[in-house]
This record gives structure tokens, C-alpha cells and sequence, in this order.
């Protein structure tokens, strides 16, 4: 038997953390799409939902996440 230690990756711990501040899974998307550096049309299309949406998801994670900006929210999620 073997074990293994190593940092975890970053996309692990987006997860970890989504679920910390009670992210929904699609709240998760959207927020690893605005990582990537996506516009709010171009997450909506990737979605299949309306830019409405894809703003009111983003109210959302704001909201619970404590952040204003998208950049903020980059750091806080997935640094």
C-alpha cells in the first residue's frame, strides 16, 4: 500500500469551495465559464439559457460568495 500526497487541483478545489458557499451546480458552471474568461452571450450559449439568466445566476453566486466583480470572484473560487 501506497499513499500520496500532493496539492489538489485547482478545479477540485472550485468544488470544495462552491459547496462551502452553497453554489448550485449550475451556479458552478457559469462561474468556471467566467474563469475561462467568457462574456455573459457566450456562457449563455454554451448553456442553453438566456443572458437574463446567465445574470441572474451570476446575482446569485455574488451574492453568496461576497464578491462584486467577476475578477474577484476567479480569486476567491478558483485560487
Amino acid at each position: 500500500m501506497a499513499v500520496v500526497i500532493e496539492p489538489t487541483a485547482p478545479a477540485d478545489l472550485a468544488v470544495i469551495a462552491a459547496q462551502a458557499y452553497g453554489l448550485t451546480p449550475r451556479e458552478l458552471d457559469v462561474a468556471r465559464l467566467i474563469a475561462q474568461g467568457l462574456p455573459t452571450a457566450e456562457i449563455a450559449t454554451e448553456l442553453v439559457i438566456s443572458p437574463h439568466t446567465v445574470r441572474g445566476y451570476l446575482k446569485a453566486v455574488f451574492g453568496k460568495t461576497g464578491v462584486s466583480s467577476r475578477g474577484e470572484l476567479v480569486a476567491r473560487l478558483f485560487a
